[in-house]
C-alpha cells in the first residue's frame, strides 16, 4: 500500500529582499529526499511558494501527500485566498496586482491534480532541517558575492 508523502518546505531571504533560498524535505516510509536552491535577489514571500512548487512539481498526478510549512502566507493562500484572487483577476483587496502570480497559478494547478493536505506547523519545530537548508542555500549566495568582490 502506498504511504502518503510527507513534505516539509521552507523559504529564507537574507535582508529581505536579498539573497534567498528554498528547501524541500520529502519523506515516504523510510525513504528521504532533500533538495534546495537559491535566488540572488528575492523575498521570503517568493521563496515560500517556490519551495512548495519545487516539492510538488515532480510528483505524479493523484499522489497523496501532506505538505507542512511554517508559512502562514502559503497556508492561507492555498486554503482560502488563491482561488478568490484568481477570480478577482489576480488583484488583492486593495486592487493592486498580486506578486508572484505565476507561482500561485502553478500551485492552484498542482493542488487540483494532487491529493494535498496543507498543514501549518509552528516555525523551527518539525521542519528544522528544511529551515536550515533554505538558509544555507541563501547564505551560499552571500559567500559567493563576497568572494567575487
Amino acid at each position: 500500500m502506498d504511504k502518503a508523502i510527507r513534505i516539509f518546505t521552507d523559504g529564507s531571504a537574507i535582508r529581505n529582499p536579498g539573497p534567498g533560498g528554498w528547501c524541500v524535505v520529502l519523506i515516504q516510509g523510510r525513504e528521504r529526499w532533500e533538495m534546495s536552491g537559491a535566488h540572488l535577489w528575492t523575498t521570503i514571500s517568493e521563496m515560500e511558494p517556490v519551495a512548495a512548487v519545487q516539492a510538488l512539481r515532480p510528483l505524479p498526478a493523484r499522489a497523496r501527500m501532506e505538505l507542512h510549512s511554517d508559512s502562514e502566507y502559503l497556508m492561507h493562500g492555498m486554503r482560502a485566498y488563491a482561488l478568490r484572487l484568481q477570480r478577482n483577476g489576480w488583484r488583492n483587496w486593495r486592487g493592486t496586482p498580486l506578486q508572484h502570480r505565476e507561482l500561485w497559478t502553478e500551485l492552484i494547478e498542482l493542488n487540483r491534480i494532487l491529493l494535498i493536505q496543507w498543514k501549518w506547523i509552528k516555525g523551527h519545530n518539525d521542519q528544522t532541517r528544511a529551515d536550515k537548508l533554505a538558509y544555507e542555500a541563501a547564505r551560499s549566495l552571500c559567500v559567493r558575492e563576497k568572494a567575487a568582490a
